[in-house]
């Protein structure tokens, strides 16, 4: 108990108090006067939910002691959203029992090839990225029911209907605007706030009553969860980017998820959706403990509290996965770099192969030219001499004259027909009239 001790009305002088009688007397005036005593309010009950295998605290809850928890990590489920899962229960000797997962996280990739491709593929693994086609929270309602029918072997299940959410005070509107700032602070963050477009975002809260039979008794089952998802488009240049196929190269081919056209889940071409359940309450008890022990569910969910060392971990998980990608593709943008380094090593060393023979052929044709030209001045004028003598000249050795930029000539065989100078009295010929060398390289006219 806590004792207020009030001073003495008659005198005002200060009484000393020991906090064990109900009436004490003022030792100044002799008056007596009666203490107030107040009742403390009890203290709230708190369920700690504890991986008694790590002795790591997980959670903790409101419910009374007639509950007894349980809990654990889920390294084996682990996502990027949800890098430390965890899963707590509390059950009570009547057979009713509450649960927590963390949630499922996935990208729907069906429109987004690109991250399908081998610079994708690494990333993901690093970044423990699933995939799934997305569902909206009616899909994955019935999905989750049915992987817990499965898994605890059950019968004759039927939907009863919907329930509102159970968590105290949830308003979608707010938790809406929450996910959308979250989403923006993280795009912020990894510095993608101006490359994707299209942002569309997705939430909805979900609680659904069934009841099923347990060997020859009958249970019901609530599944609550809210479900969101986050849209959007990448820029073609993430898939295409480059002749060497862009930073995340060519997956898989475009497929479909099945949506509806005009849903969330349609998607156009290069899109992705960003899914998960955040959080996934489940309730079984036998029947007739549902009126009584559905309170006791409202209150598990409305006062369930992740502890603040998993919340502190996942954000250090998640951070390190992030620094590991940045590393990755600093190493991948390395090894492009290297590969069209060489790439145009070995360009240059056919060029100056190629250069070699293309001058050493030009010098045979230029000195027999001379030969022919010298010949023919000593017998005609030099106009006509020259005239006659290039057009002799150039069928005998199957060549075409062609002027450089500077005025020059250069004679270039039959078998091209599109010949290009440059300022370094180079000359490159081809057959192709879609070839364009570009650069300092020009088109020469023929004679």
């Amino acid at each position: 108990m806590s004792i207020e001790v009030i001073k003495c009305p008659a005198c005002d002088g200060t009484i000393d108090c020991d906090g064990k009688s109900e009436f004490i007397k003022c030792g100044h005036c002799g008056n007596t006067l009666r203490l107030k005593i107040t009742k403390k309010p009890a203290e709230p009950s708190v369920m700690k939910f504890v991986d008694k295998s790590l002795n790591m605290p997980l959670a903790s809850c409101g419910l009374s002691e007639k509950y007894f928890a349980n809990g654990s990590l889920m390294p084996e489920a682990a996502s990027n959203t949800y890098p430390m899962p965890i899963r707590c229960g509390a059950a009570s000797k009547l057979g009713t029992a509450f649960s927590f997962f963390s949630g499922e996280a996935y990208i729907d990739d069906t429109k987004c090839p690109m991250l399908s491709g081998p610079y994708a593929t690494v990333v993901n693994q690093i970044s423990k990225i699933h995939f799934k086609p997305f569902m909206d929270a009616e899909k994955y309602a019935n999905y989750y029911i049915n992987m817990l029918i499965t898994n605890g072997k059950m019968t004759n299940a039927y939907f009863l209907g919907n329930l509102p959410f159970p968590a105290t005070g949830f308003d979608r509107k707010t938790a809406l605007e929450g996910f959308v700032k979250f989403k923006e602070l993280e795009a912020q963050k990894a510095g993608t706030a101006g490359t994707i477009t299209g942002k569309m975002y997705y939430l909805e809260e979900s609680c659904k009553l069934y009841e099923v039979d347990i060997g020859q008794f009958k249970f019901r089952i609530v599944v609550a969860f809210v479900l969101q998802a986050f849209r959007y488009q990448l820029p073609n240049m993430f898939a295409m980017g480059s002749f060497m196929g862009g930073l995340f190269g060519q997956g898989r081919p475009a497929g479909t998820n099945g949506a509806a056209p005009g849903t969330f889940g349609d998607m156009p071409n290069n899109a992705a959706i960003e899914w998960a359940s955040n959080g996934v309450f489940t309730m079984v008890c036998p029947k007739d403990r549902y009126e009584e022990d559905y309170k006791d569910f409202v209150q598990f969910v409305s006062t369930f509290k992740i502890d603040p060392y998993i919340i502190q971990e996942s954000v250090n998980m998640q951070n390190k996965m992030a620094m590991d990608v940045a590393n990755y593709t600093q190493q991948n943008i390395a090894q492009q770099n290297a590969n069209f380094q060489a790439m145009q090593q070995a360009n240059r060393t056919l060029q100056e192969a190629y250069d070699s023979a293309n001058q050493a052929w030009w010098n045979r044709s230029n000195a027999h030219h001379a030969q022919v030209m010298s010949s023919s001045r000593s017998s005609f004028g030099e106009s006509s001499a020259d005239r006659i003598s290039r057009m002799q000249s150039e069928a005998i050795r199957g060549v075409n004259t062609y002027v450089r930029e500077d005025g020059s000539t250069v004679e270039v065989s039959v078998d091209y027909d599109h010949v290009y100078t440059n300022n370094l009295g180079d000359t490159l010929a081809t057959n192709s009239s879609l070839y364009e060398p570009g650069g300092n390289w020009n088109r020469a006219q023929q004679l």
